[in-house]
């Protein structure tokens, strides 16, 4: 689906930046998709983190993630409950790691 893919050869910042824009303009079955990735980075980041990334770029990646998530809500209302579920704990345990 070529629609969830990034393009590597732009620079990382200009491909997060694309991933908000294009999110609203996905097909339901792309929303859904990236929504279910979004859960899974979530809850990775909450428990396991790259050893590398201190508590403030997992908080920024939340916040990314919830504009990428924002484009692609009300296709699936399962996978908007369970993702909000998931941002919620995860800004509550890294809030509590402050």
């Amino acid at each position: 689906m070529r629609e969830l893919t990034d393009d590597k050869s732009i620079e990382k910042g200009e491909r997060k930046r694309l991933q908000i824009e294009h999110a609203r303009e996905s097909s339901i079955r792309a929303k859904q998709v990236k929504i279910a990735d979004k859960i899974c980075n979530v809850r990775d980041i909450t428990v396991s983190p790259p050893a590398d990334w201190p508590l403030q770029r997992r908080r920024e990646y939340l916040t990314w993630i919830e504009k990428v998530v924002a484009g692609c809500r009300d296709v699936n209302p399962k996978l908007d409950q369970a993702f909000d579920q998931a941002i919620v704990r995860a800004r509550s345990v890294l809030d509590l790691k402050s």
